[in-house]
């Protein structure tokens, strides 16, 4: 197996298994909505204690003192709506984010132990990884 056929099999195992976010892992009662531009959005290093979302220009389109919001916004983002619904607690948000990377990282756990057994070799896996998931247009942060 090539590392060109690696790729298209775990693309397509994950594009067939792939769960929706946040629909799927939210568990609140209560919302608020927030606007989105339609278009890739980009989490930046926090500064001064926010963390802000922007497009490609630099453009600002979403701030938040809180981290596990961010990666909400940014997570639900993959598919470039253009608005999405937040749990209004603090610990749901938190909670959803925490299962959503979990989910995640259970692929990429999986991924890694075929790549090992597939390439007896643990060097280059980042990089293989890392083209899945942006084919996918899936992000871990």
């Amino acid at each position: 197996m090539t590392e060109k056929e690696f790729i298209e099999k775990w693309v397509d195992k994950i594009k067939s298994e792939l769960k929706s976010f946040p629909d799927d892992f939210v568990h609140s009662e209560e919302f608020e909505e927030v606007s989105l531009p339609g278009k890739i959005l980009f989490l930046n290093p926090p500064l001064f204690g926010s963390y802000q979302l922007s497009d490609e220009a630099g453009d600002t389109f979403y701030s938040t003192g809180d981290m596990f919001r961010a990666k909400y916004v940014y997570y639900a983002n993959r598919l470039k709506p253009l608005g999405i619904k937040i749990p209004v607690d603090q610990l749901r948000t938190y909670e959803t984010v925490r299962d959503y990377e979990r989910y995640l990282d259970g692929f990429l756990k999986e991924m890694e132990k075929d790549f090992k057994q597939t390439f007896q070799k643990t060097k280059g896996f980042k990089i293989i990884s890392s083209q899945i998931f942006s084919s996918l247009n899936l992000a871990r942060t």
